[in-house]
């Protein structure tokens, strides 16, 4: 058996530096690496794996209790442009002559450095479909690959001749466990990917189906805020499934000011929100029915209708976040103007005045977005 990992922390611990240079990376140019390490923790969250972390021993690492999957990520861009056995085996040709050697190469720096126990398995993600000698090595995200062919392994082999690796290991070993996972092109398409698993979650976590924007924002919070600022830090932080989810759900209470308690309780009623408008309590009490209507009409939607619904939404969440804009700054005032700026904005709407969209249903959908909004007529926030 090989040596073990270093021992494990969960979030706000630090566990390591980074391997290159003992200093944490620039933020420039890593946003499809950021969005491919919010896949892998979506991962974690099925329960593929026990923690993830990023800039770590590799680009991102992923543990199964104490084994580890190294992963690294190398895209390319432009036509006629694809990894291949030579190119992921090829030294560093920016070192100099002496230094270009097997250690300076993607899987070199990939296979090298690193504690490899039983079960490591190491992952070259890329963005492009790869030659057919390394599409050999190729795999579906959560799955096992098939056998390479024999030529194909010792070509791998003689190319990395002479790494020196950890636990006396030798190449062969560490060639016998690549995979190659064949990602997105663009960091956006990978985005698309994540934004299409996290909806589900989001609707879970609200108990009703959350808006596009809402959605939105949470992605961003998720790869910008937390797993870009983290992999600027000095010191590489391993997230557990709990620490991770508390993420996740934190991003989403700070987007729709919403808790997770069991329930649907508010931060604030939406009767609270609309006192300072000056809305008396029996008008708040009818539109706090209507919301409760419209949203079990919005989950009882289908197809085309709840397309409809989440389109009309946006539209009206936009209007929102204008009239916030005009009260930052100091153009509209808080309270009843603000309130009456809002509603006649969403009554002018073309297809509320057209009746294409009941008016009914438009201030219904005003009340659900002002009920899960952080905003408040009373203030500027």
């Amino acid at each position: 058996m090989g040596r073990s990992p270093p021992v494990s922390h969960s979030a706000g611990a630090p566990v390591s530096l980074a391997p290159a240079d003992g200093g944490r990376r620039s933020r420039r140019g890593f946003l499809y690496q950021d969005a491919v390490t919010l896949l892998d923790c979506l991962d974690m969250l099925d329960g593929h794996w026990t923690e993830v972390s990023w800039e770590d021993l590799e680009d991102i690492l992923c543990l199964q209790g104490t084994v580890p999957v190294y992963r690294q990520v190398k895209t390319v861009e432009g036509p006629g442009k694809s990894h291949s056995v030579a190119r992921v085996c090829q030294p560093d040709f920016a070192k100099k002559h002496e230094n270009r050697t097997a250690e300076t190469s993607y899987l070199g720096k990939l296979f090298i450095g690193k504690p490899l126990p039983e079960g490591t398995r190491f992952t070259l993600i890329v963005n492009e479909t790869p030659a057919a000698d390394l599409y050999e090595f190729a795999c579906e995200r959560g799955r096992t690959r098939d056998p390479v062919s024999a030529a194909v392994r010792q070509k791998v082999i003689d190319k990395l001749g002479g790494l020196k690796l950890q636990d006396e290991r030798d190449v062969d070993w560490c060639v016998d466990r690549l995979d190659v996972l064949v990602e997105a092109r663009t960091s956006d398409q990978v985005e698309d990917e994540a934004r299409r698993r996290l909806t589900p979650m989001v609707r879970t976590y609200l108990g009703q189906e959350p808006l596009v924007a809402e959605v939105e924002e949470v992605l961003k919070r998720l790869i910008s805020v937390h797993i870009g600022r983290k992999a600027a830090e000095l010191r590489a932080v391993r997230h557990t499934v709990d620490d991770f989810r508390a993420v996740f759900e934190d991003a989403v209470q700070r987007v729709t000011g919403q808790r997770h308690d069991g329930g649907l309780e508010r931060l604030m009623t939406l009767q609270e929100k609309l006192q300072p408008a000056g809305v008396l309590a029996e008008e708040a009490d009818r539109q706090h029915e209507a919301m409760l209507a419209f949203r079990r009409y919005q989950r009882s939607s289908l197809g085309a209708e709840r397309q409809r619904l989440a389109d009309l939404s946006d539209k009206i969440y936009a209007i929102c976040q204008v009239t916030a804009m005009q009260r930052r700054g100091g153009l509209i005032g808080a309270g009843e103007p603000a309130y009456r700026e809002t509603v006649l904005a969403v009554c002018n709407l073309p297809e509320v005045v057209s009746n294409e969209v009941p008016l009914s249903q438009a201030l219904a959908v005003l009340s659900d977005i002002t009920a899960r909004c952080q905003n408040r007529y009373e203030d500027a926030s």
